[in-house]
This record gives structure tokens, C-alpha cells and sequence, in this order.
């Protein structure tokens, strides 16, 4: 025993001089029971038995809505049938919701607000984001076509047309190669539990429910695709809806401290606007 425990610290200080720490994993059950006090803030926070369908979108929506223009567009583009017509089907069922750009405060329901109506629909930050709206603005796209060469390539070379390059064919199509390519993995090997989808947690009262991030989008649509109950979820940010006047774009006066809650109850209830891109 003292031998393994000699060993397990030494790997230990190894891998803290590379500057790296070894963070557990806090595996929480969601039940009728759950509560915030499960949380452990010194780990990573696991969520498991979430039901997928109840889930919000970051537009708002609950996941496997057909106001969900992906799960749409996904929905009917299924069975596979081969890469190219799939592809082909998503995008143009998807543009059948999607016709045009909207600017930040149309997608959000705030046609009024004149900060909102100078920004574009995807450099929309939403009340209790952390990240500015000029910041992301001037973020957004770069980190969208940074995997995608075909994009990269096209938003190089057509200066006039980068901020609609989101709306265009080739960033449909691109969508549309993501879940081509995570439906037939999924099928073949699973769903990797070891890789859990980044959540936030939204807390009303007593009353708790799990909302997409950025990152996961994709493969959180593929599972339940696939009819998946649900899958691990890691919490990544708590969003109490006690300090909203603490939420750094109420703070900063991009949102009114009443419309910041009437956004959040919306997404609360799966009525909410928001980015479809």
C-alpha cells in the first residue's frame, strides 16, 4: 500500500511541475433530489440520467424541437443514404428556415434596442454570457472557420461577403459533413462518454435545467438522434437567475435588468429567441 501511494504521488509532483493538475470528477445523478449543494466547485461536475429532450437550446428551444432548424434539417435528411445527398438535403432544408440574416436584437427579440441592431445575429451575447458583444464580434467568425478550410479559403479571398460567409452554401454544407460524420461514428462505436458535453446550469427558484454552450451542439443532436435518454454532461457555468444584476451584460447596460429576466424565463420555458447561428 505504502509502495502504490509512493508512486501515485510521485506521478503526481511529475505532472504538476509540467504544469498540469489532476482534477476528479464529481458524478452527480439527476434526480427530483438534485441540488445545487451537490456541486463540488474544486472538481469537474458530471451530470448523468439528464433527459436529453429536456434540454435548451442555445435559441432557446428544447432540443429535438422542429424549431430547432438543425434537428429539422437533420430530421428530414435521415435515413442516410450517401454523403452527398445528405449534405445536399440538410442545406436545403435548413435555408428554409434560415432565409436571411437578422441582426442581434431581431434574433433576441429586441428590435428596439439600438447596441443590439448595429450587431450581426451571430456576434449575439446573451444576458448572463461572460463574453462582451463587441468582443465576440470581432472573435466569432475566425473561431467558426478556423477548422473549416474550404470557409477559411472563401473568407480570405471575398472581402465584401465575410460577414454573411455564416449564411452561405459552404458553411450549411460544412454543418451538414459534421453530422454526417458523428451520425455514422455514433452508430459504429457509441457515443463517448469519456468526452461529456459542456453544459450550463440554469437555476430559477428551486427549479434547475441544463442549457447547450458553444461547444457540443453537434454531437449532443446526433445522440439524441439516435434515441439516446442522455448522455454524461459537464457543467461548465451555474446561471441563478438571484444575480442577474451581477450577469456581466446587465451590468454593463446592454440588457435592462427586466429584460435580461424576461430572456431567461423564455429560455427557461423553451419559448426563448436567440442565435440560430
Amino acid at each position: 500500500m505504502k509502495i502504490k501511494k509512493f508512486f501515485i504521488n510521485t506521478i503526481k509532483e511529475k505532472i504538476d511541475k509540467l504544469g498540469f493538475s489532476i482534477v476528479k470528477n464529481n458524478n452527480i445523478n439527476f434526480d427530483q433530489n438534485f441540488d445545487i449543494s451537490k456541486l463540488n466547485l474544486s472538481e469537474v461536475n458530471i451530470i448523468n440520467n439528464y433527459n436529453l429532450q429536456n434540454i435548451v437550446t442555445t435559441a432557446g428551444k428544447k432540443l429535438g424541437s422542429i424549431e430547432d432548424p438543425y434537428y429539422y434539417a437533420l430530421k428530414e435528411s435521415l435515413p442516410l443514404i450517401e454523403k452527398k445527398i445528405f449534405i445536399k438535403s440538410f442545406t436545403n432544408k435548413i435555408k428554409l428556415i434560415i432565409k436571411s440574416p437578422r441582426t442581434a436584437g431581431e434574433a433576441i427579440g429586441l428590435v428596439e434596442s439600438k447596441i443590439l441592431s448595429k450587431y450581426p445575429e451571430w456576434a449575439l451575447v446573451k444576458p448572463w454570457d461572460d463574453k462582451l458583444i463587441d468582443e465576440n464580434y470581432r472573435t466569432y467568425l475566425l473561431k467558426f472557420i478556423s477548422k473549416r478550410k474550404k470557409l477559411k479559403s472563401y473568407y480570405e479571398t471575398f472581402e465584401t461577403e465575410k460577414k454573411k460567409i455564416i449564411y452561405s452554401d459552404l458553411a450549411w454544407e460544412s454543418h451538414a459533413e459534421q453530422f454526417f460524420d458523428l451520425y455514422v461514428s455514433i452508430s459504429k462505436n457509441g457515443f463517448q462518454n469519456s468526452n461529456p458535453v459542456p453544459v450550463h446550469l440554469f437555476k430559477y427558484d428551486n427549479l434547475f435545467k441544463l442549457s447547450l454552450s458553444d461547444d457540443g451542439n453537434h454531437r449532443i443532436r446526433i445522440a439524441y438522434i439516435h434515441g439516446l435518454k442522455s448522455v454524461p454532461l459537464r457543467i461548465l457555468k451555474i446561471i441563478d437567475m438571484q444575480n442577474i444584476n451581477n450577469w456581466a451584460n446587465v451590468k454593463n447596460g446592454l440588457y435592462s435588468p427586466d429584460e435580461a429576466k424576461k430572456i431567461f424565463i423564455n429560455y427557461f420555458n423553451y419559448t426563448g429567441e436567440g442565435a440560430y447561428v
